[in-house]
């Protein structure tokens, strides 16, 4: 059982590595199993497609950045849990304009294939999570304001990333969305 679990951790691993250098139709499962070190057929064991191993590498790093998020959250004021989520967000953009890459990929590909609805546990995970955080930071209507502010930084990710980062000022953009939360 442990085996299979470093198995897996290490496919995901390996996978976000290579979605993170290359376009999602880029990479291949064969190359993703070379890479990680099993057989083509170990890895449709543990994930029997690409999109689903794609989807669960998505799924890890919304985990890891939530669970990074509550950590730096801890022990702040209201005002201050409200700049640390919009600089999270934010750093989501800037830091990795290929995550916003993949992700957009991803999506489409969920489209193509019919299963967006497989992304309501994600969107329901997200919104929850930050709808906490504003209510705790004092903001008004806090879900519609965690609505808000996906689709804000959804935006902005994508302007960010077709231009390639000079479309706006990030900290200038940050004030305008705390601005926004705090109205």
């Amino acid at each position: 059982m442990m085996r299979k679990l470093e198995t897996r951790k290490r496919i995901i691993s390996v996978a976000f590595e290579l979605f993170s250098e290359k376009s999602y139709h880029d990479v291949s499962m064969e190359e993703i199993a070379r890479k990680a070190g099993i057989s083509k057929g170990g890895l449709f064991y543990h994930f029997p497609s690409k999109y689903k191993l794609a989807r669960a590498v998505l799924f890890m790093l919304l985990d890891e950045w939530l669970e990074n998020l509550k950590g730096q959250l801890e022990g702040l004021s209201g005002g201050e849990k409200l700049r640390t989520l919009i600089d999270a967000a934010f750093e989501l953009v800037t830091v990795s304009p290929k995550l916003s890459r993949f992700f957009l990929e991803l999506y489409e590909e969920s489209i193509k294939l019919n299963r967006t609805g497989e992304w309501d546990e994600f969107y329901e995970r997200y919104i929850g999570a930050v709808s906490s955080v504003l209510r705790e930071a004092g903001v008004r209507e806090p879900e519609k304001k965690a609505l808000l502010l996906g689709a804000l930084v959804d935006g902005l990710a994508l302007h960010h990333l077709l231009s390639g980062g000079k479309l706006f000022n990030v900290d200038e953009m940050k004030k305008e969305v705390l601005r926004i939360m705090e109205g």
